[in-house]
């Protein structure tokens, strides 16, 4: 029997079984059945999955998100401007089956490498990135992720104006 590889792609409610996904947090289960519905026309949020065929083994969401520039870290501030174009990390979850094995990580490393692909055509600033938990700020920290000034579980990770990232 020949096993399918893991590969990163767009979720297809067709392709990928959302439904046998299980992360243990019942809301962020219901949010990848529920996003990017084929019902819907044109959906504001991109859902990336890592997948082995039909199985889901991670996901992430990404969307376009503004944030005031009088919330970034100091030493992360624009003074021209008011606000400051972001991609935002709405969600990032594993498989029960396939937590603390590494695939988080590699979920965040596509992320931020598809966000840096897209702030090279369009001056995108860097990451928003909201934690539901404070375990999850904390894993987010792991990975350059500084704490807005106005919540400890809305992160940025800012990419930096010479080298994009």
């Amino acid at each position: 029997m020949k096993i399918s590889p893991m590969k990163f792609e767009l979720l297809n409610h067709k392709q990928h079984d959302c439904h046998a996904f299980n992360c243990g947090v019942k809301s962020v289960n219901v949010y990848l059945q529920r996003i990017n519905n084929p019902i819907q026309h044109k959906p504001l949020t991109r859902v990336y999955v890592l997948a082995q065929a039909h199985r889901i083994i991670g996901y992430y969401a990404l969307s376009a998100h503004s944030v005031p520039t009088n919330v970034l870290p100091v030493n992360h501030t624009i003074q021209r401007y008011h606000e400051a174009p972001f991609l935002l990390l709405g969600s990032l979850a594993v498989d029960k089956h396939y937590q603390k094995q590494g695939y988080g990580s590699s979920l965040i490393f596509h992320a931020v490498k598809t966000t840096h692909k897209l702030a090279e055509k369009a001056g995108i600033l860097g990451m928003i990135a909201d934690a539901h938990d404070v375990s999850t700020a904390v894993f987010y920290q792991k990975f350059g992720f500084k704490p807005l000034t106005t919540s400890k579980q809305r992160l940025v990770l800012p990419f930096s104006s010479k080298t994009g990232a």
